[in-house]
């Protein structure tokens, strides 16, 4: 199953918002004020992880969640919950400022379900007219 066009555009729109959540994080000046720890280190890595995990699925049109291909597009969603738990680990156990860290890695979870959801519905209206 091939992603919708909707469906490349809320992934690309997500992949867009942690590509900016990690270019935030690098240039979070209270991230860094200890200098360069495994914390700060670790959830710009999880969050361009997630990002990449994003834009490879919109570049071959593979959806998160019961997708053909690689392991990591079928099993993506899990990818996701695994980096959002760390970031949210990472983020408890660190300084205060990281908690700011997790504006779009949190709800990125929900965004395969929700498109599967949406494009599910697209389908059987489509089926459905015919």
């Amino acid at each position: 199953m091939k992603l919708t066009v909707g469906g490349v555009f809320v992934y690309a729109g997500t992949s867009v918002l942690l590509v900016v959540q990690t270019v935030r994080l690098v240039l979070l000046k209270e991230l860094w004020a200890g200098g360069v720890s495994l914390a700060p280190v670790t959830l710009v890595v999880v969050t361009a992880v997630a990002a990449l995990l994003y834009l490879i699925a919109v570049l071959i049109r593979q959806p998160l969640v019961e997708g053909d291909g690689p392991w990591f597009i079928t099993m993506g969603w899990a990818v996701l919950i695994a980096l959002t738990a760390l970031s949210f680990v990472i983020a408890m156990v660190s300084s205060p400022a990281s908690d700011e860290a997790l504006w779009v890695t949190g709800p990125a979870v929900f965004v395969p379900f929700w498109v599967r959801k949406l494009e599910e519905s697209y389908r059987e209206g489509v089926d459905e007219g015919r």
